[in-house]
């Protein structure tokens, strides 16, 4: 039997003692430790007062809190994984983006990836059957068509013809888009 790989260490650096003690709490509650004495942490937690005097970072991935700015900046500053996360991100979606910096990925909300200049459908806009929701539930859990058809008691082609008309509505391309688009529209969780 093999040790659980070691969560990442994690610096807290926000400008509100409240919200930095807040972020601990759920940070440490998820079992990430605090960096200690001196040591670079794995991944740096800062917000908007960062922006200030931003420097660029030798080993540390970074998740920020607050404005939408930082999309354009941390990919100078930090080779690492990075995430950027509006100020009111939930636990889950603090935790998440803590694991994808440490792992070198980006996240970002998906209300984010759509140009900034173009908001994203409201809910209401997009209607699905009992069955595309789902299908985009299965999706989003990376199922394939022949696993999702499994799950679902149906043939592959049905939910390819499903998978078909996910895209159609939610105005996308690919699994992934409608993975992300379903997340915007709080049509889908992961």
């Amino acid at each position: 039997m093999t040790a659980a790989p070691a969560l990442p260490t994690v610096l807290v650096t926000l400008g509100s003692a409240v919200l930095a003690a807040g972020v601990a709490a759920i940070l440490g509650g998820a079992g990430f430790l605090a960096a200690r004495d001196g040591r670079e942490p794995d991944v740096l937690i800062v917000d908007d007062g960062w922006l200030d005097d931003p420097s660029p970072l030798d080993g540390a991935a970074v998740v920020s809190l607050g404005s939408r700015a930082w999309a354009e900046v941390l990919p100078d500053l930090c080779p690492h994984g990075w995430a950027c996360l509006p100020a009111d991100a939930t636990p889950a979606e603090l935790i998440a983006a803590v694991h994808g910096a440490a792992a070198g990925l980006v996240t970002l909300p998906p209300a984010w990836l759509a140009p900034a200049d173009e908001e994203p459908l409201p809910s209401g806009e997009v209607t699905l059957t009992p069955r595309e929701r789902d299908v985009l539930a299965l999706l989003a859990e990376g199922l394939s068509n022949k696993r999702a058809a499994r799950d679902l008691g149906v043939s592959e082609s049905t939910v390819k013809f499903h998978v078909q008309a996910l895209y159609s509505k939610l105005g996308v391309q690919s699994r992934a888009g409608a993975v992300a688009r379903g997340i915007a529209l709080g049509l889908v969780t992961v």
